[in-house]
């Protein structure tokens, strides 16, 4: 009877857990909230509420001596030459024995490596080499500073080699001599370096550059000194110092929104947010730009990101204080899209809405022109669009 008696209670229990647990579960307790303190999601889509947007595109002089690739050729609206400076050492004895004429330059020839390239991939490459005249440095160079910049007009580059892995050439053993020559002579012609300046090509091609306590032999000088009947000495010599420059010109006027390498061109875009409540919480807010392919040039390797910062001043161009606070929008076939919540949040939160900067992540890199139908597009499909989902207190 006990039994019976424990069996039906239990029975009894189950089932009133089982009715409670398929009773509709946002009501429990739902009078315990006040409603002041509860939350919905929202959204607010550019498109369907017609945000204010604008787009445009600015030029920019980035000093290239930090850049991963030194870029050499032509594109449709660009061009790039490359410096490097070498400091070749050699024993004292054997700096006195040149002098005296006991040693010789036998041979001299640089080599590199194209990790980069951009362009007509079928056009022949060409190029001139000359000695350079004017002192430079790679942290402080940019096209502003081509003006100001002596060289020689002789080509001292002879037997050009290009194939698909190496580019090769000889240089004039009369430019090793001077350098060799100014380190025993202060009279002597300064080491400058050389200027590398793209001929008749299509193309671009870019080779590995030098870093801070990193030496890469990918744009290296090969030197044989000879003693005769004694010895024939081989020396490979990275560069001590190089930079290259980029000039171009503009794109044609248009609705487009442009981002460059090298030269180089960076974005602004605004949306004004002032409709969104600023108790909201953002959740997230994708950003997406669609790549008008038609009047895009990309490289190998392509450029497919874009760093995202906040603007303190658009007309100036000057980020904010936080510019190392960063989102990115990546690409996937012809659409760059990423999260920008912080940005939107920042906004809401008191930071002035100057607008959005928008720049290659590679842009010190490569030389891509990629084209972005802009804010006045009259196709309002391909816009810039900005999607963001926020809660909002009732």
């Amino acid at each position: 009877m006990i039994r019976f008696l424990r069996l039906s209670l239990f029975v009894v229990a189950l089932t009133a857990l089982f009715i409670s647990c398929n009773q509709d579960p946002t009501s429990v307790g739902s009078n315990l909230i006040s409603e002041q303190d509860k939350f919905t999601f929202q959204q607010l889509n550019s498109d369907e509420s017609n945000l204010y947007q604008k787009s445009s595109y600015f030029e920019y002089k980035p000093k290239l001596g930090t850049a991963e690739y030194l870029l050499l050729g032509k594109t449709p609206y660009a061009e790039s030459s490359i410096m490097f400076r070498y400091n070749i050492f050699i024993p004292d004895t054997t700096l006195t024995r040149f002098n005296n004429g006991e040693v010789i330059i036998k041979e001299a020839w640089m080599q590199m490596i194209p990790r980069y390239t951009i362009g007509d991939k079928t056009s022949a490459f060409d190029f001139s080499v000359h000695q350079v005249r004017s002192n430079w440095s790679a942290p402080g160079f940019n096209r502003d500073s081509v003006p100001n910049l002596r060289y020689d007009a002789a080509d001292v580059k002879s037997g050009l080699v290009v194939t698909d892995t190496t580019v090769k050439f000889n240089l004039n053993t009369n430019v090793i001599k001077e350098w060799f020559k100014v380190k025993k002579d202060n009279t002597a012609p300064k080491n400058n370096g050389i200027i590398l300046k793209p001929g008749t090509t299509s193309k671009m091609l870019g080779f590995l550059a030098v870093k801070l306590n990193v030496t890469y032999y990918e744009t290296y000088l090969h030197l044989i000194l000879e003693r005769p009947n004694y010895y024939k000495d081989t020396l490979v010599v990275a560069p001590d110092e190089d930079v290259h420059f980029v000039t171009g010109s503009l794109p044609a006027a248009g609705s487009n929104l442009y981002l460059e390498g090298g030269y180089s061109l960076r974005g602004s875009l605004f949306f004004d947010i002032s409709s969104l409540p600023k108790n909201s919480i953002i959740n997230k807010a994708a950003l997406e730009l669609t790549v008008d392919e038609s009047k895009e040039l990309d490289g190998i390797p392509k450029s497919d990101s874009i760093y995202v910062q906040l603007f303190a001043d658009s007309t100036l161009h000057k980020l904010s204080s936080d510019s190392l606070y960063t989102s990115f929008l990546a690409r996937k076939n012809n659409v760059f899209s990423g999260d920008i919540s912080w940005a939107i949040q920042k906004w809401l939160n008191g930071h002035v809405n100057q607008g959005l900067s928008l720049i290659l992540t590679d842009e010190y890199s490569s030389a891509a022109r990629i084209a972005f139908y802009g804010s006045n597009n009259s196709n309002k499909a391909l816009r810039p669009k900005l999607k963001i989902t926020y809660l909002q207190k009732k």
